[in-house]
């Protein structure tokens, strides 16, 4: 039997980075479509855009120096280049090499990072905002420390220390609701996205990783109708695997499987999570194998972002809000 080539799923849309409730946060890269916000976080600003989505071009192993240069397998991304270790200086965390003593995702070791208004300085979290409750806050944003220690804000959001309802948002079921980001309240109140689609600028589309075919969102890496874009069937006796076409005959890679006549990734896809079939709700995100619960965090566009229980992750599209995942990861998107 001859093995397909790597089926790599090169997704956009999602910038991930991650941080635990309260005062701490942690980067959990995973798989082969990592990403990174390292630089993003600690310079402020966003280095390179790939695909729509904030990328750290200099530790990114699939935009290693550039959008779209894929580090092979085995090899990490170092200061924007792929090679076998990384730079003196800087530490292989799942495949991009950091700095553990600034980098606010992985300070002082992989995996460790600060939470909600604090920086990574000589290796450790310091705290920039206010101290509440014994907690580390950005009182701008924070909506149970509005502007000063406990104000709470209640239904309001937190904007510029202040509680109220933007003139961008709208009181849906008696809430203060971005409704450029909600997926249930998407450009007006009541409004759901459906199951493959996410809200956006107020507008439903495709979720990350999903292109819009007619009027279906698919993954054009695995389906052997749209087999590399949009309108490019396979025939009789072909499978789709990696966009484009391969006799049946032959086994998905390692990491795939076959569903519905294409070699998925089972542990990233929105359409077969976990398993062939099993498509994730317009509310979940395929984690780990696992649709998880997911909503954004209104009026925040960058992790760490206050009231977040669970794991905050950044923006689904650029200028959006960030999203909160009921998991212990964020999504590989």
């Amino acid at each position: 039997m001859k093995v397909l080539g790597a089926c790599t799923l090169v997704l956009s849309g999602l910038l991930l980075a991650s941080c635990g409730s309260g005062d701490r946060s942690a980067l959990e890269e995973f798989g082969d479509a990592s990403a990174d916000t390292s630089a993003n976080a600690d310079a402020g600003a966003c280095p390179a855009t790939c695909g729509g989505r904030c990328t750290d071009t200099a530790s990114d192993p699939n935009n290693c120096g550039g959008c779209g240069t894929r580090c092979a397998a085995g090899q990490v991304c170092g200061a924007g280049v792929c090679g076998a270790t990384c730079p003196a200086g800087l530490v292989n965390c799942n495949g991009g090499c950091k700095d553990l003593s600034k980098d606010p995702n992985n300070c002082g070791a992989c995996g460790d990072g600060c939470g909600a208004a604090s920086a990574c300085i000589s290796g450790k979290c310091a705290c920039t905002g206010t101290t509440c409750g014994g907690r580390c806050v950005d009182t701008t944003n924070d909506p149970r420390n509005c502007g000063t220690c406990g104000t709470d804000c209640g239904t309001l959001a937190c904007v510029g220390g202040t509680c109220s309802c933007p003139s961008t948002a709208k009181t849906c079921g008696m809430r203060c609701t971005d409704v450029t980001t909600d997926p249930v309240n998407c450009g007006d109140c009541g409004k759901t996205c459906a199951a493959a689609q996410v809200c956006a600028a107020g507008s439903c589309g495709c979720k990350p990783g999903l292109a819009a075919c007619g009027a279906n969102c698919v993954d054009t890496s695995s389906d052997p109708a749209n087999c590399g874009g949009c309108g490019k069937p396979c025939v009789a006796g072909q499978a789709c695997a990696a966009g484009a076409c391969q006799p049946t005959s032959t086994m998905c890679p390692s990491g795939t499987r076959m569903c519905a006549g294409g070699c998925v990734n089972t542990r990233t896809s929105n359409l077969h999570c976990g398993e062939c079939g099993r498509s994730c709700s317009a509310t979940e995100l395929c984690v780990d194998g696992n649709c998880e619960s997911y909503k954004p965090l209104p009026f925040c566009t960058k992790c760490p972002c206050a009231g977040c229980g669970d794991r905050c992750c950044d923006p689904l599209s650029s200028g959006s809000s960030a999203i909160c995942v009921d998991a212990d990861r964020c999504p590989s998107l």
